[in-house]
């Protein structure tokens, strides 16, 4: 962990420190792929001011020692609806119990003073802790918060050398983006998750310079879609694919991921990034086989604020 001047107390305060949050986000995250606010590997102080990131300093003992970094959601979120997400919670963990599980009296002193922080955000919505399967703290303070487990988020990564040859699925054709597809494409994204998502937004996303979008048609409707989008760092791409439910098993997410392919080899894009539902089965599969391999696991768990039985030993 960084250091930084002593002070006379210990626990959470808020912070406008970005740059600070974000050379502790890099430093406990020592290098592996993360995704913080759609962000991989080049997270930095405008783009947390950007993504209205609500952000916390953690001291222990006169000493900087963690962070966490969070925001509000305002649009569906696991089907939930609106909630505050921590997305990164780090802090030092002895990780040691008792025969029975019961944690350090040391460790329960720091979920109480992380439960603290939970309770003084005054929005009155679902509270999301995420936690990367290598941030013990995290996971401990989910455990002695009583917090439920409710999905997770793969990341996984492929590395690009070639195009790659491929034919359309019977029965459909595909083509680029044109004005009006952004409609179906809101369409598709809400029977494909359960979610909304403005036509505006798709049609920036799809228009965008660092983009290409490749629709799949069906009787000249569109009824598939992948974006393919050039991040600023490390020539890496990640994308959007989705499929109406109606079209899928036929071959469809198969073809445009590899039209994605071939649009990032085009942008001199050489590593690709998906992430995506650990529940989601059919991404599991997709992604298997056009050889992503997982390089980060995270888990969400859903706190209430009801429970009142956490305790210092």
């Amino acid at each position: 962990m960084l250091k930084s001047a002593k002070i006379k107390f210990s626990g959470w305060i808020p912070s406008e420190d970005l740059s600070t949050i974000v050379s502790l986000c890099e430093n406990c995250n020592h290098g592996r792929t993360y995704e913080i606010f759609w962000e991989y590997y080049d997270l930095t102080p405008e783009i947390l001011k950007k993504r209205g990131a609500n952000c916390w300093l953690y001291y222990e003992n006169g000493e900087l020692c963690g962070f966490g970094l969070g925001r509000r959601r305002h649009e569906g979120f696991m089907r939930m609806g609106k909630a505050f997400i921590f997305e990164e919670v780090w802090a030092p963990c002895d990780g040691l119990s008792s025969e029975l599980g019961q944690p350090s009296k040391r460790d329960m002193k720091r979920v109480l003073q992380f439960k603290r922080l939970i309770d003084s955000i005054n929005y009155n919505v679902p509270m999301v802790l995420r936690a990367a399967t290598d941030n013990q703290f995290a996971h401990m303070t989910a455990r002695e918060l009583k917090a439920s487990w409710i999905n997770g988020l793969v990341i996984a990564e492929r590395t690009l050398n070639r195009k790659t040859k491929f034919s359309y699925p019977n029965g459909y054709e595909f083509r680029l983006f044109k004005d009006g597809d952004q409609f179906y494409m809101s369409k598709i994204h809400e029977k494909a998750f359960k979610e909304k998502a403005e036509p505006k937004i798709y049609k920036a996303w799809a228009t965008a310079t660092n983009c290409r979008t490749v629709l799949a048609i069906h009787h000249n409707i569109p009824v598939g879609f992948v974006i393919a989008e050039k991040r600023n760092c490390n020539s890496l791409g990640d994308f959007s694919i989705a499929v109406e439910p109606a079209h899928h098993y036929r071959g469809i997410g198969s073809a445009l991921l590899t039209a994605a392919f071939n649009a990032f080899i085009d942008m001199k894009v050489k590593k690709v990034i998906a992430d995506y539902l650990i529940l989601n089965s059919s991404a599991h599969r997709l992604y298997q086989k056009h050889n992503f391999r997982t390089k980060r696991i995270y888990n969400y768990f859903l706190y209430s604020r009801h429970i009142k039985n956490v305790e210092v030993i």
